[in-house]
């Protein structure tokens, strides 16, 4: 009994912790043209001030890699790494950091 108990504990520990570990809310480049809007749905907007462009595409995570699916373009993907809670690294050292919703 004491045994399935603390099954249940650790099964409860991870599955609250794996809900934590999302990268759900805004991300910011340093140079603020360009944001990333992550939902927990998967999916994730793109948009930039410059032009008013915006762009809906849909996200996978794997570990610490996020995989950003263009949607008119068959293969096409963007990965940034997760480097901590609030901030994503990208292409040629673009860095975005999270910011207030």
């Amino acid at each position: 009994m004491a045994l399935k108990r603390h099954a249940c504990a650790c099964a409860l520990t991870l599955l609250l912790s794996a809900c934590g570990s999302g990268v759900e809310g805004t991300y910011e480049d340093a140079m603020g043209m360009s944001r990333l809007r992550f939902e927990r749905s998967g999916r994730v907007v793109q948009s930039s001030d410059l032009g008013g462009v915006e762009l809906q595409m849909r996200y996978e995570m794997d570990g610490d890699r996020l995989r950003l699916r263009h949607p008119g373009i068959d293969g096409a993907a963007l990965v940034l790494t997760r480097m901590d809670e609030n901030t994503l690294s990208g292409p040629m050292g673009v860095t975005y950091k999270r910011v207030d919703d």
